[in-house]
């Protein structure tokens, strides 16, 4: 009897429930304050934030254990180990000079990252930290992703700051662009479903007026799709692949993209000033939203496949990009 009550003391003081997730919100913080954060929500919605990162945290990655943050304006990269109980400070900081770095993903040992100012697609090796550079591009780079052996990078303007309309096709084995696609002009934000690459497109005219776009590019047989929605449209700038069916940002959520990428208003996930919304994560079946007024509303909204507010959290100024990491 004592033997048995030992052992059930010994497992009720450690059978403590350990946090096995993080998700990252890159809070931009106001432009020239060097103001720009990280927020960190844990599976029990416990909160956490990493301040002070520098002037626009403009994006987020997490790769096995670590948390990589790009931060556009003071030009430079953190880099901080992930555990259970959050981020080890104070991390390495990485000095990127002046490139003006924009989105970014992991792959191979090697961290590929876009960047205005330089003109080019960089890459930090993760193996001994140096950064060196993949190849220049012919305007100012912005999302990017990877399918087989190739990168596809989203060109949004031209040096001039017009409207490109391209999105870049490099082969990391051959180390070469292999292909110039025309997508159409504004591409921005890059998501693969299936052999078809999904681009949401946005861009201005002579007055400053926005215009929105979605186009699809098909590795099946090269053909390209390109769908406009007009002037001042109701639309964001992301594209998501979400329970195998293409959304957009737009309408105050995200809507479902028919076959020709028309916007199917019946299947919107999400209900929000669409003026508020900044970003849009798809994480574990739920729809994240960054709200933001660029003042005193900063908000992550966490919406389920079936349109149901789960979760709402105050945040750092201008909420971002996402990541999350698990254990």
């Amino acid at each position: 009897m004592l033997l048995l009550t030992i052992f059930l003391i010994s497992c009720s003081e450690n059978d403590e429930i350990i946090n096995t997730e993080w998700v990252f919100v890159a809070c931009e913080g106001n432009y020239g304050a060097s103001n720009g954060s990280v927020y960190m929500i844990n599976q029990f919605g416990e909160m956490d934030s990493i301040p002070n990162l520098g002037d626009v945290v403009q994006s987020l990655e997490v790769h096995e254990n670590k948390l990589f943050v790009l931060v556009n304006n003071s030009h430079k990269l953190h880099v901080f180990d992930i555990n259970s109980d959050g981020v080890s400070l104070p991390g390495i900081e990485i000095n990127l000079d002046g490139s003006g770095p924009r989105e970014m993903i992991v792959d191979g040992g090697k961290l590929y990252f876009t960047n205005w100012n330089s003109k080019d697609v960089k890459y930090l090796d993760l193996f001994n930290y140096k950064v060196d550079k993949l190849t220049d591009i012919n305007g100012l780079p912005e999302g990017i992703v990877k399918k087989g052996d190739d990168l596809y990078i989203a060109v949004n303007m031209n040096e001039d700051y017009s409207s490109s309309d391209k999105v870049v096709r490099y082969d990391i084995n051959e180390n070469n662009i292999k292909e110039i696609i025309t997508v159409g002009d504004g591409p921005l934000d890059l998501e693969f479903n299936n052999n078809e690459l999904y681009v949401s497109r946005t861009y201005y005219d002579e007055n400053y007026a926005a215009y929105h776009g979605t186009s699809q590019f098909s590795l099946n047989n090269n053909k390209v799709l390109i769908k406009e929605y007009g002037k001042n449209t109701p639309c964001g700038g992301s594209v998501h692949s979400f329970n195998n069916k293409v959304y957009r940002s737009a309408l105050g959520g995200i809507v479902e993209l028919d076959d020709l990428l028309n916007l199917i208003e019946t299947n919107v996930i999400g209900n929000f000033n669409q003026s508020e919304v900044y970003s849009v994560e798809v994480i574990n079946d739920n729809v994240y939203f960054g709200l933001t007024d660029y003042n005193n509303l900063n908000k992550v909204k966490v919406i389920s496949k079936d349109n149901l507010e789960i979760a709402d959290y105050n945040v750092g100024k201008i909420p971002g990009d996402f990541a999350v990491w698990k254990k």
